[in-house]
């Protein structure tokens, strides 16, 4: 499966040095370059690298989303 142009994908900003949305600006083989949409650096990542962080990322959202169903905001228990 290839990543389209102009998607998004959540990777570690190589530049500002946090987790950001970067959007797939072109792709040659299975190396993609993505645009920070915080600082708008740029960097060129293999399609594993940014497959594996964004599996990672989704699983982590899926863990918080999943811990404030069970454990909802003001619940006295």
């Amino acid at each position: 499966m290839q990543f389209e142009l102009g998607t998004t994908r959540i990777f570690p900003c190589p530049i500002c040095k946090v987790d950001t949305p970067h959007t797939v600006k072109a792709r040659k083989g299975e190396m993609y370059g993505i645009i920070c949409t915080n600082c708008l650096g740029g960097a060129v990542v293999s399609d594993l690298d940014l497959r594996i962080y964004q599996i990672k990322w989704e699983e982590e959202l899926q863990a918080i989303l999943d811990s404030l169903i069970e454990h909802p905001f003001g619940d006295e228990d």
